[in-house]
């Protein structure tokens, strides 16, 4: 699982870090807002967000994500403990709020707490879709059990389709995920050229990747 932790307090972040690294997860730390939004949030599995950042205030990166439409856990930790900001965090879309000081198994509980509520499994890494086959662990994907060459891109593009299973899912919104958090331009044509080249890599069943014409793009397991 890929956590990212967004605290300025950096032996906070350290121990988090550690804690999280020795049970196999891979944790990105961010010490500011900024630092934080060169990371697409689609990407992670689980945020840590601390609210007092030295450039503002981790309801503002709250704020923004869910104002995304991403389905992502949030967890809060912060030495604010006043009723109104833990109202406030709660209706803003975290998922539960912690105060500090903090033991690491009352942080753990309470993950583990909020990943069964989203049914997720801690142990499950692996995501099929017909004869695919992803490997979110070591970002690898499979087709008939053997390994897809696919460049960074391509794979993050076929992440977001097999997590998104039978969804339709709008161009623009696909663009924004994949490309919204990264510098430089990104036309209309850059999906486009990209669903081509995952679709000749999955061949013979590149139909799986249906174009929903003036919408968007679907996967499906060939069952459809």
């Amino acid at each position: 699982m890929r956590i990212l932790v967004i605290e300025d307090d950096r032996n906070i972040s350290f121990v988090l870090k550690h804690f999280f690294s020795g049970q196999g997860h891979e944790v990105i730390c961010c010490f500011s807002l900024e630092e934080a939004y060169q990371y697409n949030p689609n990407r992670q599995d689980f945020i840590i967000l601390d609210l007092n950042l030295p450039d503002g205030d981790g309801f503002e990166y709250l704020a923004y994500v869910r104002s995304c439409e991403i389905r992502i856990p949030f967890l809060i930790i912060t030495v604010r403990d006043q009723e109104s900001d833990i109202i406030q965090g709660l209706e803003m879309g975290a998922d539960d709020y912690l105060t500090k000081p903090f033991s690491l198994p009352v942080l753990k509980a309470r993950m583990d707490a909020i990943l069964r509520r989203a049914g997720f499994d801690w142990d499950e890494k692996r995501i099929k879709c017909g004869n695919l086959e992803l490997d979110k662990a070591t970002k690898t994907a499979f087709l008939e059990s053997k390994i897809l060459d696919l460049s960074a891109k391509e794979y993050e593009l076929l992440e977001l389709f097999m997590e998104n299973q039978g969804l339709i899912l709008p161009r623009q919104k696909i663009i924004d995920l994949l490309w919204g958090w990264e510098r430089g331009d990104v036309y209309d044509n850059t999906l486009t050229v990209t669903v081509k080249r995952l679709r000749d890599k999955i061949a013979p069943y590149q139909d799986y990747i249906q174009t929903v014409r003036g919408i968007g793009y679907r996967l499906t397991g060939g069952d459809e």
